[in-house]
């Protein structure tokens, strides 16, 4: 398993202490690979959508805290799962921060690998 993240090296060192991440986190700092996937921005529409605002009451409630933003903090992002032979099991982009995929589905796909 490896995630991609938009900040910088000391952003990634935090989050993989912070969240304690048990796997591989590279780094996108200029965007190339949040555009070859086709990932969203967050703009207008984004911070009116009533589930931007649902995510983050959640994310209060639950006692979740923003990390400092990356270089690109208005991106959003996706989950794949791509299995050997380059197969893609599963895709979910973001419309909105909060707006995670759903796990139960992400598990599922690997299980079908």
């Amino acid at each position: 398993m490896t995630a991609i993240g938009t900040g910088g090296r000391q952003y990634a060192k935090a989050f993989i202490e912070d969240e304690q991440v048990p796997f591989e986190v590279l780094l996108d700092q200029d965007g190339s690979a949040a555009g070859i996937a086709g990932t969203k921005k967050v703009g207008a529409t984004t911070a009116l959508n009533p589930g931007q605002w649902k995510a983050g009451v959640r994310a209060m409630r639950s006692g979740s805290k923003q990390h400092k933003p990356g270089a690109r903090p208005l991106q959003l992002g996706a989950t794949f799962v791509i299995a050997p032979g380059d197969r893609l099991l599963f895709e979910d982009f973001e419309d909105f921060a909060g707006d995670h995929a759903d796990l139960d589905a992400v598990m599922e796909s690997l299980r079908s690998a």
